[in-house]
């Protein structure tokens, strides 16, 4: 680009930057997810044990998510936290409160169904959440590319 770039020049060099961005999020997407998915099973699974396992299992869950956090931005080169652009924020934010919902539940379930075992909880949930952070990963990844203007 030259010393005073013309618009169209400024345009390219926007263009090229989003491109590389997409690039570097777009690969490697289904480790990350995956990994991403076993952790939130673990997470929301493990509300259903008694104190202080369950909370064992949030802390263990928020250090295993900080440690996915630190590779994924050291293998990008971008510190990425799911709350932007704005559509995808919407998206993590709505991900956030399902699984505080679920959490809820297995909470309220636990206490009120005590006929229940523990483990046929804790398998339930885990499968449950494990699908929904799957899920909820590939949507917020699609509405992240397609919001930084590369499409899929």
């Amino acid at each position: 680009m030259s010393e005073d770039p013309t618009p169209a020049e400024a345009l390219e060099a926007i263009a090229r930057s989003r491109r590389a961005v997409h690039d570097r999020v777009a690969t490697g997407g289904w480790r990350y997810d995956l990994t991403y998915a076993a952790i939130m099973a673990g997470m929301v699974g493990g509300q259903a044990f008694d104190i202080p396992f369950n909370v064992f299992a949030s802390t263990f869950g928020v250090l295993a998510l900080a440690v996915i956090f630190q590779h994924e931005s050291r293998r990008t080169g971008l510190r990425i936290t799911g709350v932007s652009p704005r559509r995808a924020r919407w998206v993590a934010i709505a991900m956030g409160l399902v699984f505080a919902a679920v959490m809820l539940g297995i909470v309220y379930l636990r206490r009120t169904a005590s006929d229940v075992p523990v483990a046929l909880i804790v398998a339930v949930a885990a499968g449950i959440a494990f699908v929904l952070a799957l899920v909820g990963s590939r949507v917020w990844r699609r509405v992240y590319r397609a919001e930084m203007g590369t499409g899929e």
